[in-house]
């Protein structure tokens, strides 16, 4: 039977979790922070709802002033990759998660406090999750901030400028702004088109799939554009595109040399 994504939430992971909360936060217990953890809904609750159920039972062990809750938690990730614990886990990427899904639920009214948070966070755990309701209520501030990551020397940050940004990002909830008008992130994906990260041209090729779903001509122009600029471009079209290529669409088919039926 293959391995349910939701326990990566493993004992194991709560030791290593619990044992650097220990040393970063005063007063902490352990016991009581893992009985509220294995409630009893725990083995019911699938992945995305264990991240949040983790996330709220940390609340009350955090500072209530949020700014200071956030260096606690940065603190808790810097003595995670001193010990080298992290190692130990499978996937620590996706455990950590629960961290910036305290920021997306506590920190939505701190947008420079939860955001600068969001840029230190991203490389050792992916906030684009965690982004998008600051992207659905300061549309502007944050596309501009996310412009600016775009040209971050991290490829995690550039990363997340892009799939945080994504309209129909799958586990995330939809931006219907951008669905209804993609041209605001035309400037971040310019920006990406020909990064030298294949995991930031990957996020490129998903944004503009996601794109073709709600603005297929939108995405076409863009083609027509990007062809034959570079291997980048040709090979995140190609990837861009594959929704509308799967559709039958004739433009899109012509465009990249199949034959149609018109």
């Amino acid at each position: 039977m293959a391995d349910l994504i939701k326990d990566l939430y493993s004992p194991h992971f709560f030791d290593v979790l619990t044992d650097a909360l220990v040393d970063v936060l005063d007063g902490f217990d352990k016991n009581s922070f893992l009985t509220a953890i294995y409630d009893n809904q725990w083995d019911e609750r699938a992945f995305k709802q264990r991240v949040h159920h983790i996330s709220t039972v940390i609340l009350p062990y955090l500072s209530s002033d949020f700014k200071q809750s956030v260096s606690q938690l940065l603190s808790l990730i810097e003595r995670v990759q001193i010990t080298g614990v992290a190692k130990t886990l499978k996937y620590p990427d996706l455990c950590f998660v629960f961290i910036p899904d305290y920021i997306e639920h506590n920190g939505l009214n701190d947008f420079d406090a939860s955001v600068a948070a969001f840029e230190k966070i991203t490389p050792f755990t992916s906030c684009e999750f965690a982004v998008r309701p600051f992207i659905i209520k300061y549309e502007a501030r944050m596309l501009e901030k996310m412009f600016a990551w775009a040209m971050s020397p991290n490829e995690h940050v550039r990363r997340l400028a892009s799939e945080g940004s994504r309209s129909r990002l799958p586990w995330g909830m939809a931006i219907p702004a951008l669905k209804d008008n993609p041209l605001p992130l035309f400037p971040i994906l310019e920006l990406l088109k020909n990064d030298t990260s294949l995991y930031v041209r990957k996020s490129v090729a998903n944004n503009l799939n996601d794109i073709s779903k709600d603005n297929p001509q939108v995405v076409i122009d863009i083609a027509y554009q990007w062809k034959g600029q570079s291997a980048h471009t040709d090979w995140i079209l190609k990837h861009a595109c594959r929704t509308l290529l799967k559709a039958g669409n004739q433009e899109v088919m012509r465009l990249f040399g199949f034959e149609t039926t018109e």
